[in-house]
């Protein structure tokens, strides 16, 4: 049986774990930021990803600059760019990419994920998942909507490279 000063120093002690615990964790905002590359598919094929982060325009939006490349069944090599604003606040962002698209997104942040719902009516129309794992990977899971069901088209996995400050 534990003397009261024992059970003190079991309590401060719980106590103490579960403050460096809750210091440790970060939001989803603060782990996203940063330069990832990753491998994975893309339409069936092994493709190469990467993404930067930053925090951006007085902190308001996170921008993410993105690519893919991979080899299509022609053998043609294939490079998909695009950027996107992330307003995390309002739940709201766009996506432009270089087939010219300008997709609206709908957002469900989440402490360690993102769902990103993109498109609407007058677009395709789909959803990305990014899933933080730590700090230095990510899982990423694409979807598009297709006779009224979400197919899957990609996965990849990243390993974060380099942490950068936000570009206010």
């Amino acid at each position: 049986m534990m003397n009261i000063p024992g059970k003190m120093i079991a309590i401060l002690l719980l106590l103490m774990g579960t403050t460096v615990h809750a210091q440790q964790e970060i939001t989803f905002k603060e782990g996203i930021v940063g330069q990832w590359e990753g491998q994975g598919t893309l339409f069936g094929t092994d493709a190469a990803f990467k993404m930067h982060w930053t925090t951006t325009l007085n902190d308001k939006f996170v921008k993410l600059s993105f690519q893919n490349q991979f080899v299509d069944k022609s053998g043609t090599t294939r490079v998909m760019k695009a950027s996107a604003f992330y307003n995390l606040e309002k739940k709201e962002g766009y996506w432009f990419d270089s087939r010219g698209l300008m997709l609206p997104l709908k957002l469900e942040p989440a402490a360690q994920s993102l769902t990103v719902w993109w498109g609407d009516e007058s677009t395709e129309q789909g959803k990305t998942v990014y899933t933080l794992l730590g700090k230095k990977r990510l899982n990423v899971e694409d979807y598009v909507l297709k006779d009224n069901s979400y197919m899957s088209f990609g996965k990849a996995q990243y390993q974060k490279s380099s942490v950068e400050q936000g570009q206010n």
